[in-house]
């Protein structure tokens, strides 16, 4: 495709620099044409940057930083003329008046606006931050994606992530006979903020860190933990209506965090294989729990030079095999084991990409991984992705164009697919608000020959908003079921809310996925 990139003299950003990169990099045809229109950051957003990087050591650099055109966009060409024949014009100069006279264009919006800025109005009006592209003469600012808001109190953060999206999203427009990412929401528009809104929002954020590092001194502060409980023979009901569920608490020694559980009934025992993060060394290991020991404590099984989370556990082959969490090392790893549950070995490497969650599902056609992937920049948690092999080694190929979909409350995996009734669900995180703020039940189908496709079904949060400010993860397995939830427990218990969702189911699902070992045949699809 011939693509002319309108940049605004008075606005070029980093983020524009790696549009450019990305479409050459998909061997589109890129020429730039800089404008006279468009305007820089406000002084007051630019000063708010500039304390929350002082404040939260952010790095200076970000993408929304400010470059020269005549210094950036390296090796593509200028042109002078709009008129010339090209596919598509884009323009990211987020000034309308500055079009060229008679040219058709797309362009970039954030919460209706054509600038960045309509992210920070939407996080000072308390909404979610939503990114849609959008045509010429079609100004209807109607259709969007919601992204993640990890840390929402951080606009800088918010926002580089809102910028990050955004260039898969106008990838995917610039990318003839593309199918559509997943995800695509209503916008409602947010109201103009003002001077005293964002003094007072960069006020309030600071006391909130505050606030947390007192409340660390006093009680050791809020953190991630791991509830489970007997569920007997009764069946798993993810469609089912509103319920309460208790959960017991694990304790730990307050001198590190477990989370991220996947229980495994076998042999007759209980174990829960699950993150450890000591907070002497920062960063994440794999340990199992013998739940059948009253006195069972974390013993750890696998320790990398990176960080290990996420530890999906699964039976293929007559053999035990995990897939953790190893973003931090740029792949996804297979391990297998050599004695259950405590010895493994590192098999292979199935696939060299970031991956946040990987889970695993397999249907008539072979196998499927699901994950997220922030491929460089921007969030780990609203940009899905799925790839395909013909068996568990590979070689494994993304399907179709990638991201899947864009969605900070249903991309991020948050336990094993299941399947129920023949048709297939997925725990995701809900990141909309805050970094694995609840779990959201969606219905998916893998997409054999049709886009992919889900549906929200319920919802799992915590009922004591006070105790507890989120959960990323539910897994089972025979009649065990296990949860972890983020926050400063008063008591043993964890109790949560199921809330169903009152939305139409998809009519055909599954594609034949197939049952895997865990103790719950009926239920799990990992292999």
């Amino acid at each position: 495709m011939k693509i002319c990139l309108v940049i605004g003299h008075r606005c070029a950003r980093e983020w524009h620099n790696l549009l450019a990169m990305r479409l050459v990099h998909e061997q589109h045809e890129v020429a730039i044409f800089v404008s006279e229109g468009g305007a820089s950051l406000p002084a007051l957003i630019v000063t708010t940057l500039a304390f929350e990087r002082l404040v939260y050591g952010i790095a200076a650099r970000s993408l929304l930083t400010a470059v020269v055109v005549d210094k950036s966009f390296d090796g593509i060409r200028r042109t002078d003329d709009v008129s010339e024949k090209f596919d598509i014009v884009l323009r990211v100069d987020g000034d309308a008046s500055s079009a060229p006279t008679g040219a058709r264009y797309i362009y970039p919006v954030f919460n209706g606006f054509q600038s960045e800025v309509g992210a920070v109005h939407a996080i000072l009006d308390g909404q979610e931050v939503m990114i849609g592209v959008e045509s010429s003469g079609e100004r209807s600012h109607a259709n969007g994606y919601a992204v993640e808001t990890e840390l929402p109190t951080i606009i800088g953060k918010t926002i580089d992530n809102a910028c990050a999206r955004m260039i898969d999203l106008l990838a995917w427009r610039c990318t003839p006979a593309s199918t559509r990412p997943s995800g695509l929401k209503n916008i409602d528009l947010c109201r103009t903020s003002n001077t005293p809104e964002l003094v007072r929002h960069a006020a309030v954020t600071l006391a909130k860190r505050l606030l947390r590092r007192l409340d660390m001194l006093a009680r050791g502060g809020d953190r991630w933990m791991i509830g489970w409980r007997h569920v007997g023979n009764q069946p798993l009901e993810i469609d089912g209506g509103r319920a309460s569920l208790s959960y017991s608490r694990l304790a730990d020694d307050g001198q590190r965090f477990l989370a991220d559980p996947f229980p495994i009934v076998s042999g007759g025992r209980s174990w829960l294989f699950c993150e450890e993060y000591p907070y002497a060394t920062g960063r994440g290991i794999i340990s199992v729990i013998d739940l059948d020991d009253p006195n069972g404590v974390a013993r750890p099984i696998i320790e990398e030079s990176h960080h290990l989370s996420y530890p999906m556990v699964f039976a293929d082959g007559g053999r035990w095999w995990m897939i953790p969490e190893s973003g931090a090392s740029n792949r996804i790893s297979l391990y297998r084991c050599e004695a259950f549950p405590f010895k493994w070995t590192h098999e292979a490497t199935l696939i060299d990409v970031a991956a946040s969650d990987p889970t695993l599902c397999r249907d008539q056609t072979g196998y499927w991984l699901i994950f997220t992937s922030c491929e460089g920049t921007g969030s780990p948690s609203d940009r899905l992705c799925l790839y395909h092999a013909p068996t568990l080694h590979g070689p494994w190929r993304p399907w179709g164009q990638q991201p899947l979909a864009i969605d900070a409350r249903t991309s991020r995996p948050a336990g094993h697919i299941v399947s129920v009734g023949g048709a297939l669900y997925r725990p995701t995180q809900d990141c909309s608000r805050l970094y694995g703020g609840g779990i959201v039940w969606c219905q998916f189908c893998l997409p054999l020959d049709r886009p992919f496709r889900q549906v929200e079904i319920a919802k799992l949060s915590p009922k004591d908003a006070r105790s507890f400010r989120g959960a990323h993860t539910y897994n089972r397995s025979g009649n065990i079921e296990a949860i972890d939830v983020y926050g400063a427990p008063s008591d043993d218990a964890i109790d949560l809310n199921f809330l169903p969702v009152a939305t139409p189911k998809l009519n055909s699902v599954g594609g034949g996925a197939s049952a895997h070992r865990t103790g719950q045949e009926s239920a799990n699809v990992s292999a």
